[in-house]
């Protein structure tokens, strides 16, 4: 998790910076990749294939992280007496650098973050299961590639070149030079253990319709001030017609803050998805998902903190003729000056006995 401190910082040897807006060119390069996933080959209505999706995928970045992070996953509940275990990894690479009279913001790492999860069929449409959150932050090695990559297409670096490639920091500082937000590096970090129960609400041949409560526990040491467990609620569905399958979620989450946190965090925070899957074969479909949450912190007055985090992903989906279940897909930010994190790489493989 993330540590507060507050202390007086030197800020002399620090580049000056002005606002600059990203270009629009990467928010048209997300659609366009996503696109394709439309015009795949469906098989007819008679023979639509059960749904496989949604992708799973969560918010990365780590000021966002400060409470309980919403998991994209289907509404439909393992069997009963079935044991599923399920690992979902997302690599990122991250750079966000402001400033202005009031404060200075510094986001400069790469992260991977690793949901292992295990459910179980308790009864007739009932599943609880747990979950363990890992993060790992440090320098990263794709600086000089990404550089290369935006200069190439005539794309801004919004000032990765005045930094040292695989330079690691995340702080924020108001304008006195005070540090209001830090976050430490994760070394394999276990960062929260989660509880849960998903519950079938209803079922119908074209679709089904389910209910999720969660319950996080703040593991890392030191944790965000006095902070305690999280309660979150959703409700999950999934409807098919026409060669698609249409998911959904829905649903919100109490931000347990400390006195040391109360001015800085909101109480509570809601969220949603929707999400577009085309089978392709019987055992393989894409996916285009749109999800979003409410303002998380309170207005600092930058673009990189405040707003909605707000996230566009597509990708693969399967299951192998041994019953291996794996994702495969890519998450980015939309619009692409906004609190979410650049670009998320991300894979899951899970398997049921």
């Amino acid at each position: 998790m993330t540590r507060f401190r507050a202390k007086v910082v030197p800020t002399h040897g620090v580049p000056p910076v002005s606002r600059t807006h990203a270009p629009r060119y990467r928010m048209w390069r997300t659609l366009a990749c996503a696109l394709p996933v439309l015009l795949l080959p469906a098989p007819g209505a008679a023979q639509l294939p059960r749904p496989l999706g949604p992708l799973g995928a969560e918010e990365g970045a780590p000021f966002q992280r400060l409470g309980y992070t919403p998991m994209v996953e289907g509404a439909v509940p393992v069997p009963v007496g079935t044991l599923r275990v399920d690992a979902w990894l997302g690599y990122a690479n991250l750079f966000e650098q402001d400033s202005s009279a009031a404060h200075y913001l510094y986001q400069d790492m790469e992260r991977a973050i690793t949901a292992l999860t295990l459910r179980y069929g308790a009864a007739e449409g009932l599943e609880v299961g747990g979950r363990l959150t890992l993060e790992n932050d440090w320098g990263g090695f794709l600086d000089p590639y990404i550089v290369a990559f935006h200069s190439s297409i005539g794309m801004g670096d919004r000032h990765r070149t005045a930094f040292r490639e695989g330079r690691f920091g995340a702080y924020l500082r108001n304008g006195a030079g005070d540090t209001v937000l830090e976050l430490p590096r994760h070394a394999l970090a276990l960062t929260d253990v989660r509880i849960f129960a998903k519950w079938r609400m209803a079922e119908k041949p074209m679709g089904t319709v389910a209910l999720r409560t969660v319950v996080r526990i703040p593991t890392t040491q030191p944790t965000v001030g006095t902070e305690r467990a999280d309660v979150g609620v959703m409700a999950l569905g999934t409807w098919s017609m026409a060669g698609f399958h249409l998911h959904g979620m829905a649903g919100g989450a109490t931000v347990r803050r400390g006195i040391d946190t109360r001015d800085l965090l909101r109480s509570r925070q809601w969220f949603g998805m929707i999400g577009l899957e085309r089978p392709f074969h019987e055992r393989r479909s894409a996916v285009v998902e749109l999800t979003a949450s409410t303002q998380l912190l309170r207005d600092v007055g930058d673009h990189d903190i405040d707003g909605a985090p707000t996230n566009l992903l597509f990708g693969l989906v399967g299951v192998t003729e041994g019953g291996w279940r794996w994702e495969l897909g890519m998450q980015e930010d939309v619009p692409p000056r906004g609190p979410s994190l650049d670009f998320t790489l991300q894979f899951a493989l899970g398997w049921s006995w």
